[in-house]
This record gives C-alpha cells, sequence and structure tokens, in this order.
C-alpha cells in the first residue's frame, strides 16, 4: 500500500522527538530510547500529537537503538522495537486513525567507518541489522535511515536493510550549505549511491532549517528520479540562556514546506525543534498540492 502512494500523492512524515522529550525531563546523556518502556504514556501522547496534527508516517523511538550507540544492561534491542513499535499503534488507536504508516527510525551509529574512523563495516553492517530484523518482526511498514553524514555508512545501513528484510527503504542525509556531506560526498554522487542500492525514496534531513534546505532539495531534485523526502529543522541552532532553542513558528515553516513541495518534495516533515504545531501548520498548508511527479534521469557518459 505504502509503495503504490509513493511518488504519486503527498505523504507527511511526523516532527521532532529528542527536542520534545527533552521539555518532558530527558536528561543530558539519558538514551531517548529508554523512555519507550519507562515513559510510555510520554512517547504514546507524542506519537497521538502528531497523528492529530496529520502526518502518515510516525517514527519509532527508535533513532539511537543499535549495539554500538545504545547501551543498556536491562532492555535488549529486541525489548526497544517491540516496545517502540507497539507505543506508536497505540497512540492510533487513542487517535483513531486507521490509515498511516509505522517507520522504523534507524540513526547513526555515531562513529566513523574505517579509514576515517574506527568501526569497521561489518559491524556497523551487523549493528543495522539486528534492528531492521526486530523492526520487521515487530511489523513496521518501512525503514527510514536519516541523519547520515557519511556515504560507507548509509550503504552499510542499506545493504543491511534490503539483505535481511522486505521492507520499503528510505534514506535521508546531512547535508551542508555547500551541499557537501561530513565525509565529503556531494548530491549527484550520494543519488547515483542510493539509486543503485535501489532505496525506495531519498532526500535530505536535519542540519539545516527549511530555507537554507531548499538550494540542497533543487539540486537533488535535478538529478534523482526517485521520491523525493524533505524534513527540515524547525531553524538553526540559538543558544538562550544556556538551553538550545529554534525560532522558525509554525507558520514560517509551513510557508516553506510548500516552497519544497513546489520544488519536487513529495514526502516531507519536520526534525529538530519541530512540534505538532509545526506539522499541522504544515499539513494544513500543504494538503491537496499536487506534486511533481519522479521523472527518469538519464545520464551521458562522459570519455
Amino acid at each position: 500500500m505504502l509503495k503504490e502512494k509513493l511518488g504519486r500523492e503527498l505523504l507527511f512524515f511526523d516532527g521532532g522527538m529528542g527536542t520534545l522529550l527533552q521539555k518532558k525531563g530527558l536528561l543530558p546523556g539519558e538514551m531517548p530510547e529508554v523512555w519507550n518502556m519507562e515513559h510510555e504514556d510520554v512517547i504514546q501522547e507524542i506519537h497521538k500529537s502528531y497523528l492529530d496534527a496529520g502526518s502518515d508516517i510516525i517514527l519509532t523511538n527508535t533513532f539511537g537503538a543499535n549495539k554500538i550507540k545504545f547501551h543498556n544492561n536491562t532492555y535488549t534491542i529486541a525489548d526497544i522495537v517491540n516496545k517502540a513499535v507497539d507505543n506508536v499503534r497505540i497512540a492510533a488507536k487513542k487517535a483513531g486513525k486507521e490509515q498511516y504508516f509505522v517507520a522504523l527510525d534507524v540513526g547513526p551509529t555515531g562513529k566513523l567507518l574505517k579509514p576515517m574512523g574506527d568501526l569497521a563495516f561489518e559491524d556497523a553492517y551487523e549493528a543495522f541489522k539486528e534492528v531492521m530484523v526486530c523492526g520487521q518482526n515487530a511489523g513496521v511498514d518501512l525503514i527510514h535511515i536519516e541523519t547520515m553524514s557519511d556515504t560507507y555508512e548509509v550503504k552499510s545501513a542499506i545493504l543491511a536493510a534490503k539483505e535481511n528484510t522486505n521492507l520499503p527503504v528510505f534514506a535521508t542525509l546531512i547535508f551542508d550549505e555547500n551541499g557537501r556531506l561530513l565525509s565529503g560526498g556531494d548530491v549527484p554522487s550520494v543519488i547515483a549511491l542510493l539509486e543503485g542500492l535501489r532505496v525506495d525514496a531519498l532526500g535530505i534531513n536535519c542540519g539545516m532549517g527549511p530555507e537554507q534546505m531548499l538550494p540542497i532539495l533543487e539540486e537533488i531534485a535535478r538529478y534523482t528520479s526517485l521520491p523525493i523526502i524533505a524534513k527540515p529543522n524547525a531553524g538553526l541552532p540559538k543558544q538562550r540562556n544556556g538551553e538550545t532553542y529554534y525560532d522558525v513558528l509554525p507558520e514560517d515553516f509551513a510557508a516553506s514546506l510548500v516552497k519544497m513541495v513546489k520544488k519536487g518534495a513529495c514526502i516531507v516533515g519536520g526534525c529538530c525543534g519541530t512540534t505538532p504545531e509545526h506539522i499541522k501548520a504544515m499539513v494544513e498548508a500543504c494538503r491537496g498540492m499536487e506534486i511533481l511527479l519522479p521523472s527518469k534521469k538519464e545520464y551521458k557518459m562522459i570519455s
């Protein structure tokens, strides 16, 4: 059912999770994934608020749930994933929503792969494989690999998904304002890699606000043949009284997302600093918009 909608109609992701949990009392250094078990009411409330706002795709609270990043003697990765999926399903029942998709949220390991760092490709692959198999067993509808800044790491994650599950795979990366990843890859090379690995949708998330993201989105649209995902922050992070905040208001966020849909994005949502209010404003502003259908891009070899 999801694949039937991809590239044919506008789909809405949810928004930020970590920044909302911080407001609810998440402490520095505390693992958000543990809140699935120990504060399930809070997690369900956040999921429900995004469903009420109009989100079609809800991310599980599993961004850091891999054995390299997640260290806990009480809960296994399977425990965390199963409970995270349950929390989305319970929230949907509370919201009275029948049509929605559960996306297994898969973030980076937090380590650089060799030779830039000390993490072996095979170890990253195994860590991603574990959480993705758990996600499929728990009944998620898709895998969303996000906030990646290294092509080698995102390759390990995509291969882990493709070789061990039969789920649709989305991938979004963090580009800087020059259209580069932390590891140096540019937009055309990233698209070539992701399309070669047969992801179902690709795009950009985090790292910048919606207006700063627009030029990168335009370049992605110029090269890719796949549905495009755009999930900006609510602006660039700022500091006030020792706390981080984001200053793009919901109505301004929504206006920027309208521009993104006009530029080619067909799966939109929010990242850091965005709230249910941002997503509600986005859905209200974008609902009913016609999307630019993904078109096959042809390339010529240069000799």
